[in-house]
C-alpha cells in the first residue's frame, strides 16, 4: 500500500492528508535519526533548479574544494549491447516476449539508474568529501537522498517519468530489504522496514520544501536526515553544494539519457 501511496506522490502536489504518516525511527539501523516534517513536493523544479546551482557559497566551509565545478549535463553513452546484432530469430523472440516494449524499456533504465545511484552513494571518497561517516544510516540516507534526485527529475518527464519513477523505487526498496537482512535483522524485520520506508518518505517532503524555503533550510534539513544531527553543521553546506549542483546538472540533462539510465553524477570530489 505504501508504494502504491507513493505512486500517486509522484504526480505534483499532495494535501497534509495525502502524506504518509511520519514516525520517529527507532530501528537500532537507523541510531540517532530524528523526526522529519513537511507535507508537500515541488512544482515546476526544472525552472528553479539552475537558478539556484551552486548557490551556496564556497566560503561556507574554505577548507574543502569538493563540489565547486558548474553545472553540466550528466548524460553519458549508452552501453548497452547492440541488439540489432542479433541474428532475427532471437530478435523476434525478444520482440515477442514484450523486451522492446516501452513499459521493459522503462524497467531497464530504472535497473541501469539505481545501479548509478548505488555505484555514487557507496563511494568510499564521496563519504571523505563530505565528513561523513559510512555506516548503514549514513549509507541508507545518501541513497535515499539520491533516489530523491532522480525522481525529481523524472517528474518532467510525464507519464514516462511515472512509470520509470515507480519501478526505481520498487528497484531501490527490494534492495533496502537485502541489506536489512544482510545486516543481521532476523526478527521485527517488517518493523524495521516500514520504519525505513517512513524515513524515506520523510526525507523526501523535507528537501522537497527546503528547497521552497530560504537557502538556510537545505542546509539544515541535510543536517538532520544525512548526519542525523551528528558533527559540524558546516559539513552539511559542503552536501548542500553538491545537491544543488546536481539538480541544475540533471535539469540540463536529456529526457530520454534519464529514462534509459544513460547519467553519471559527478566525481569532482
Amino acid at each position: 500500500i505504501m508504494r502504491r501511496v507513493f505512486a500517486n506522490h509522484l504526480g505534483g502536489c499532495a494535501t497534509a492528508s495525502q502524506q504518509p504518516p511520519l514516525m520517529h525511527i527507532a530501528s537500532p539501523l537507523l541510531a540517532n535519526s530524528s523526526h522529519l516534517h513537511g507535507v508537500g513536493s515541488i512544482k515546476d523544479l526544472r525552472d528553479g533548479f539552475v537558478r539556484n546551482a551552486c548557490s551556496t557559497a564556497v566560503s561556507e566551509d574554505p577548507s574543502s574544494r569538493a563540489f565547486t565545478s558548474k553545472a553540466t549535463s550528466l548524460e553519458v553513452e549508452d552501453d548497452s549491447a547492440n541488439l540489432d546484432e542479433l541474428p532475427t530469430y532471437q530478435r523476434l523472440a525478444l520482440r515477442m516476449a514484450g523486451f522492446y516494449s516501452r513499459e521493459s524499456q522503462l524497467i531497464r533504465g530504472a535497473e541501469k539508474m539505481y545501479a548509478e545511484v548505488v555505484a555514487q552513494s557507496m563511494n568510499e571518497e564521496i563519504y571523505a568529501a563530505l565528513k561523513l561517516e559510512k555506516n548503514f544510516r549514513s549509507q541508507f540516507a545518501l541513497t535515499s537522498l539520491h533516489i530523491w534526485l532522480v525522481l525529481a527529475r523524472l517528474r518532467e518527464e510525464g507519464k514516462d517519468g511515472k512509470q520509470m519513477s515507480q519501478a526505481l523505487y520498487d528497484t531501490f526498496w527490494e534492495d533496502m530489504e537485502r541489506r536489512v537482512h544482510a545486516e543481521g535483522v532476523k526478527v521485527r524485520v517488517s518493523k524495521w522496514l516500514k520504519e525505513l520506508e517512513e524515513y524515506f518518505f520523510g526525507s523526501c517532503v523535507a528537501y522537497d520544501n527546503a528547497l521552497k524555503a530560504e537557502e538556510s533550510a537545505l542546509d539544515a534539513a541535510l543536517f538532520r536526515n544525512v548526519y542525523g544531527t551528528q558533527g559540524d553543521k558546516k559539513n552539511a553546506a559542503i552536501l548542500t553544494r553538491y545537491l544543488r549542483r546536481e539538480l541544475a546538472s540533471l535539469a540540463m540533462t536529456d529526457g530520454e539519457a534519464v529514462l534509459k539510465g544513460c547519467i553519471k553524477f559527478s566525481r569532482d570530489y
